[in-house]
């Protein structure tokens, strides 16, 4: 079902952005779960009992990684059948719920086992709460709306960092896990405060009640077209969309390479260059910082129709400040850190904005969550190569030749978005 627009029949009663900060809360731990891997990698490989080396540790997070390749690829679909809030809320009882179970295992093939699980219900949850943001964010403001909810998931990872220097060495990494539980306690707020996508109620002919949201949030309400379109999967190559859907897998593969294999192995490939663990964890910390700061000038500009653009900026940006890790030892180390941050996770951030655009409301949810999915190959493959890079005895820093090496080829697929428009492009 196609849709347009009509101006709200009453004064709203609630305001949008509550909807926006409450998918940002949820966002905050999934970015919480995902990076806190990252501040335990350094302490499982010293778990004596378990005796670990950089091969396995980067097993658990690639199978963490194949979860959400799993999660992402079926939550699209699902959301767009039984509606966007029904999946949020799922997934996040159940990474939560999984975060409790890794704190608890006894052994290691147990910790892999709820790691994959978890993934299952991180990868479900983004694309599902992307949507979900963009639509009820003003059209002319939806990137940056998304970048400020995303925002969360940098929180996330900053506090993982933050958590990790005050109770690490002293706690050992279990307590860590054992935070990520925490959504648990709020799921009933969450189930309370979050409201259906009203747009997707209009496509399943239940226009009332996407009419009463409308009013209820002062969004314009949906007029749904007599002509039914086409959905599901085949629609993501139809009506002119092959190229676009290939291009954005591949923008989300280096994107999702980048940001796995730098929040996954930063502190541990830091802590091998020399830093003891707590600066190791400063590092961790500081890409997340640096995301924030590139992902909230980024959304401006992409708001002002240069998300193309933006993206491929940021590559570029993530391709030199990666690079220059591998010869600067001095205090602009930092500043170099903050600026891959900028350019790997907040390039995966706007990818999503971009994506979006592409696609139209009846399978948004379906076009995000197989780009994702996709992309999820990448996230994959980014903690496998930290870790056979280690095992192999290389050089540390042959990771960051790597990871700057696969920006580029991110950098040349955005450029490359610039060359056409499809018809079935969206303004999201």
């Amino acid at each position: 079902m196609s849709t347009n627009y009509l101006s709200a029949a009453s004064v709203r009663t609630k305001n949008p952005a509550g909807v926006i900060a409450t998918c940002g809360l949820m966002i905050m731990f999934d970015g919480y779960d995902l990076v806190v891997y990252g501040a335990v990698a350094p302490a499982l490989l010293k778990e004596s009992a378990w005796a670990l080396n950089p091969a396995m540790v980067g097993r658990a997070a690639a199978l963490t990684l194949v979860g959400m390749l799993l999660g992402a690829l079926f939550a699209g679909t699902m959301a767009d059948r039984i509606g966007r809030r029904k999946v949020v809320l799922l997934s996040l009882a159940g990474f939560s719920a999984m975060m409790i179970a890794s704190a608890m295992t006894p052994n290691f093939l147990a910790f892999e086992i709820t790691r994959f699980f978890a993934g299952l219900g991180l990868g479900a949850l983004l694309p599902t709460v992307t949507a979900l943001v963009l639509e009820f964010s003003p059209p002319q403001r939806r990137a940056q709306a998304n970048s400020l909810s995303f925002l969360g998931y940098l929180i996330g990872g900053i506090i993982s960092g933050l958590m990790g220097i005050l109770l690490l060495e002293t706690y050992g990494w279990r307590p860590l896990m054992l935070i990520g539980g925490l959504p648990l306690i709020l799921l009933p707020i969450f189930m309370r405060f979050l409201p259906e996508s009203p747009e997707w109620l209009a496509s399943k002919g239940r226009q009332a009640e996407a009419d009463g949201i409308c009013d209820t949030y002062g969004l314009q309400r949906i007029v749904p077209h007599a002509k039914i379109q086409k959905g599901g999967v085949g629609a993501l190559f139809s009506e002119g969309r092959l190229v676009s859907t290939l291009n954005a897998w591949g923008i989300h593969f280096c994107s999702l390479l980048l940001t796995f294999g730098m929040v996954n192995w930063l502190p541990t490939i830091m802590n091998k260059m020399g830093y003891d663990i707590s600066s190791a964890l400063s590092f961790s910390v500081m890409l997340n910082v640096g995301a924030a700061i590139g992902i909230l000038i980024g959304g401006r500009f992409a708001d002002k129709g240069n998300v193309k653009v933006v993206v491929a900026v940021l590559f570029a940006v993530g391709a030199a400040s990666i690079f220059a890790l591998t010869v600067n030892k001095g205090p602009l180390l930092y500043a170099f850190v903050a600026l891959a941050g900028a350019g790997t996770i907040g390039t995966q951030i706007l990818a999503n904005v971009l994506v979006g655009r592409l696609y139209p409301v009846h399978i948004r949810g379906t076009g995000l969550g197989f780009s994702l999915a996709v992309g999820r190959l990448g996230g994959i493959a980014g903690p496998m190569i930290g870790g056979l890079v280690l095992q192999r005895g290389l050089a540390p820093e042959w990771n960051f030749y790597i990871f700057g090496s696969v920006a580029l080829v991110g950098l040349m697929l955005t450029i490359l978005t610039l060359l056409y428009r499809t018809s079935g492009d969206a303004r999201v």
